[in-house]
């Protein structure tokens, strides 16, 4: 058995390094999840949503539904997950 939730995410607007994401349980479908995420888009500091499919074992991002900006990585640590700017990448000699 899935769940799909809606990740919507933003930012502290006094301080733009420190990001906050809340998560939005028990969608019937990955289509009423962003539903979900375009509701709340019009709401001040929400920058955009992840809809991710989570199973007994695993979680998949669902990329078709989901209003991201480039550049952010999705990560589970501790049961919560967080949408996040990803680091550059570096180049090490």
């Amino acid at each position: 058995m899935s769940d799909n939730l809606c990740i919507y995410f933003g930012h502290d607007s006094k301080n733009p390094g420190k990001w906050w994401n809340i998560t939005a349980r028990g969608f019937a479908s990955a289509k009423q999840a962003e539903a979900h995420g375009k509701f709340m888009m019009p709401t001040a500091g929400v920058f955009g949503f992840a809809i991710i499919e989570e199973n007994q074992n695993t979680w998949q991002v669902h990329d078709d539904y989901s209003m991201l900006p480039p550049n952010v990585s999705i990560g589970l640590c501790d049961g919560q997950y967080s949408v996040q700017p990803s680091s550059p990448l570096e180049i090490i000699k």
